[in-house]
């Protein structure tokens, strides 16, 4: 009686292990996209129409294929925003230009979303003198 219970018990086993998923094809884990976000160098004006650029990449490989890209522009303690998407301009750069009506600090936030991943790094910009009033 021992035996027939074990016999089952390995055949129920045999048939969980025969019925499971089999593992993926590809057993590489794709590499993360990462984001470089460039911001201008130098003193920035107010009026004054200044580049920023996200570059993409794959491991070494530029990403020229991303869904979105687009630049958020926050004044450091406020709610509003500005949100302006960017273009391709070559081997996974996307850039715009800005131009800032007011003086501050700014946080600008890259929204990269790529090969099924969404990246977000932020940086700080000084605009004009905001604390000599």
């Amino acid at each position: 009686m021992r035996r027939l219970g074990l016999f089952v018990l390995l055949a129920c086993v045999l048939l969980l292990v025969s019925c499971s998923p089999a593992p993926a094809s590809d057993p590489e884990v794709e590499a993360l996209i990462q984001v470089d976000l460039i911001l201008p160098t130098g003193p920035v004006e107010t009026l004054q129409s200044v580049p920023f650029e996200a570059r993409v990449t794959q491991g070494e490989e530029p990403v020229a294929d991303a869904q979105e890209v687009s630049f958020e522009f926050r004044l450091v303690g406020q709610d509003e925003h500005d949100l302006i998407d960017a273009n391709h301009a070559e081997n996974g750069s996307y850039r715009i230009d800005k131009t800032f009506e007011a003086e501050g600090t700014y946080e600008v936030t890259a929204h990269v979303t790529a090969r099924g991943m969404h990246v977000m790094p932020k940086k700080e910009i000084v605009v004009g003198n905001p604390g000599k009033k």
